[in-house]
């Protein structure tokens, strides 16, 4: 059932965020057609245009994680929802799920469009420069690769313990005793369960003994403690949001 949850999310998400997607790298490639002629002034609305777009990608990246949960379980979709045979977990994960995926495409697609800058900016040099370059990049990936691995690991997580922080936040601006102040308990409960987290992070981080310098991540207990943080963090949040679906939810 979650894959089909999965599939209903990635569709209704995926009305928003490819045509934008499309966009972008359409914006980029003229771009790049324009970035070795002298018509700097369509240079610089095409990079204003992209640069604009770039901004809205990322303003609505959180707008529709916030409104796909909060129209999708709060509302008066959420009596449909929860009368599904699936489970409240199967929910919050298909939303939570489904706004990784989205994370993970903006990213790759921010990737392309740098790409084709790359690409424009170097034109004219030759071959076999193009190859060295390539060359040490693959080799200098190859020598930290497990670091590299950790820290994707570690964007992953902070970036799932943001969702659930939304989660959880509007949640709880869902309670029966804020029925007229659910908008602002929502953000005052963002606000606070960050403090909270910063303030138990910092605590911990004063306890732990100090650290030589090490050469890689991975050697590096403090940074290990930092990735089983961020997993207590978001295991702590899923089933903070998941008490409040299942006991306390007030639909709008």
């Amino acid at each position: 059932m979650l894959g089909k949850l999965l599939k209903y999310e990635l569709k209704a998400s995926g009305r928003i965020f490819i045509p934008l997607y499309i966009v972008i790298l359409i914006v980029a490639v003229f771009n790049g057609i324009f970035m070795n002629t002298n018509t700097f002034q369509i240079q610089g609305i095409l990079i204003l245009i992209l640069t604009s777009l770039f901004m809205a990608l990322g303003v609505l990246t959180v707008v529709v994680t916030i409104q796909r949960f909060r129209k999708n379980l709060l509302g008066d979709e959420g009596y449909l929802m929860f009368t599904l045979p699936v489970s409240t977990s199967s929910l919050i994960l298909s939303k939570c799920i489904t706004a990784l995926i989205y994370a993970v495409l903006s990213f790759i697609v921010a990737v392309l469009t740098f790409g084709v800058f790359m690409i424009s900016s170097t034109y004219g040099v030759l071959l076999p420069e193009i190859l060295e370059l390539l060359n040490t990049s693959f080799k200098w990936i190859s020598e930290n690769f497990l670091d590299i691995l950790l820290l994707v690991v570690v964007m992953f997580i902070s970036y799932s313990s943001f969702i659930l922080l939304l989660y959880t936040s509007l949640s709880m601006g869902q309670l029966p005793k804020f029925n007229k102040h659910r908008n602002i308990v929502a953000f005052a409960s963002f606000i606070a369960i960050n403090i909270v987290i910063s303030i138990v992070g910092d605590a911990l981080g004063s306890i732990l003994p100090n650290e030589n310098m090490y050469y890689h991540l991975y050697q590096s207990p403090h940074f290990m403690i930092t990735i089983l943080g961020g997993i207590a963090v978001v295991v702590i949040l899923f089933f903070a949001t998941k008490f409040i679906l299942d006991k306390k939810l007030n639909l709008e």
